[in-house]
């Protein structure tokens, strides 16, 4: 699949070692929120929140960052992809919606 960012903020939005939530799914799933976090050298680090972000051999997934122009950019293909056998159950056929919502 080919990649398909999003502009989800300003880096200026995240607060210097804070994060910023993207709620993922129809609000009927209630699949787990991407958080992206900015670290002190400002870099941006973007995780599967809460324990739900454990897979199978306990790694947290990893979501692709792109900053551009200040901007923050994620990609909405890896986005809307289940995390995991069980959020691919839980989406079914409708698939996996991504909303953005400040946090």
């Amino acid at each position: 699949m080919s990649e398909q960012w999003k502009i989800i903020c300003r880096v200026k939005d995240i607060p210097l070692a804070g994060a910023r939530m993207v709620q993922r799914g129809f609000a009927w799933q209630e699949l787990p929120s991407v958080v992206i976090f900015r670290t002190d050298g400002d870099n941006l680090i973007a995780l599967l929140d809460r324990d739900a972000s454990e897979t199978a051999d306990g790694c947290v997934k990893r979501f692709k960052v792109k900053v551009a122009d200040g901007q923050v950019w994620l990609d909405m293909t890896e986005l809307s992809a289940p995390a995991s056998k069980a959020e691919a159950a839980l989406a079914g056929g409708y698939g996996v919606a991504t909303r953005f919502v400040t946090a």
